[in-house]
């Protein structure tokens, strides 16, 4: 159970807070991490912005989300991005290999260097040189902003869920197949 009560559209105070989640609700199930962001209307979060922003395509996208989420082992971020990925057409192979990317030959050179990217991010506020090179070349600085605010931003998330206690809505997928 979440540390801190996430709201119901019938507790929503305001007719402007009732027509944000109507407008969430329309893509289908308000998630727990939309009502959490409703507690606090005053912080605003549009992901398919930062998502565009990035430069990445989805497949990538997601590769790199994923990977953020199972180096902060955030249950929440594993769990609706495994959902997001295999919608955008990632095979439980790609999504779970994750685990053990370096050795895997399911990822791209392109995609490795992302991978390594969000690792160093993990592990460092200042990436090496060498990984940041990688992940710039061919991307305008725009991009490699983006990219970097996306992985970040993902990181800052599975700190508010964990902080939260927010569950998933359904049963947890799991790190591994099966």
């Amino acid at each position: 159970m979440a540390r801190i009560p996430l709201p119901t559209r019938e507790s929503l105070a305001s007719d402007e807070l009732k027509e944000r989640w109507d407008r969430q609700a329309v893509r289908g199930q308000v998630l727990n991490i939309q009502r959490a962001f409703l507690t606090n209307p005053g912080i605003d979060l549009n992901a398919f912005r930062v998502w565009r922003a990035s430069g990445l395509a989805p497949r990538q996208r997601e590769l790199v989300i994923l990977r953020s989420a199972f180096n902060k082992k955030s249950t929440y971020e594993w769990h609706q991005h495994v959902r997001i990925a295999r919608g955008e057409g990632l095979t439980d192979a790609e999504i779970f290999g994750l685990a053990s990317w370096r050795t895997s030959t399911l990822y791209s050179e392109v995609e490795k260097d992302l991978l390594a990217y969000v690792d160093e991010l993990a592990a460092n506020p200042r990436p090496s040189d060498e990984s940041f090179a990688a992940v710039a070349k061919g991307r305008s600085d725009g991009e490699v902003f983006g990219l970097t605010f996306l992985i970040t931003l993902y990181f800052q998330l599975a700190h508010v869920m964990a902080a939260l206690d927010l569950e998933t809505e359904e049963p947890f997928v799991g790190w591994t197949v099966g």
